[in-house]
């Protein structure tokens, strides 16, 4: 495995990121590392619907508590999918290595028990993203993170 791999909890916060931010920062002093809003998004890939309603809501962002990295987002994963508190939790595998995040990709899709949410492919944050389920309902995003290095 590679020194740059690591796992990092993701929370959806149903529309109330800015709000989970917020109390995470007052009661455990969390680091706010990244913050990225849809507007933000907007500007590198134009096909993303932007209304004045979700122009500042939070699409991305990282924060510290201690050692651990949370991550906070308005949306879930599978947005066909109705939200609820257990839909909400991710885990992000994130790592420098782009070999490894394919190898686990591909290693992960193979099962056929495995269902995929978003395909392994580059986008305008990453080289290579994508987002499976696997067996037991726990939503599972795979990030290549050159910042990781």
């Amino acid at each position: 495995m590679s020194a740059t791999l690591e796992v990092a909890i993701f929370l959806s916060m149903n529309g109330r990121a800015k709000e989970a931010l917020a109390f995470y920062q007052n009661h455990f002093n969390a680091e706010v590392s990244l913050l990225v809003t849809y507007e933000d998004i907007a500007k590198r890939d134009s096909s993303l619907q932007l209304t004045d309603q979700n122009k500042h809501d939070i699409a991305h962002s990282v924060l510290s508590i201690g050692k651990t990295k949370i991550m906070l987002a308005e949306s879930h994963m599978d947005t066909g999918e109705k939200y609820t508190v257990g839909n909400n939790t991710s885990l992000c595998i994130q790592s420098a290595d782009l070999e490894e995040i394919e190898r686990f990709y591909k290693s992960l899709t193979a099962d056929d028990r495995v269902r995929i949410l978003a395909p392994l492919s580059g986008n305008v944050f990453s080289k290579a993203y994508g987002v499976i389920e696997d067996p037991f309902g726990i939503q599972i995003q795979l990030m290549y993170d050159d910042r990781l290095k």
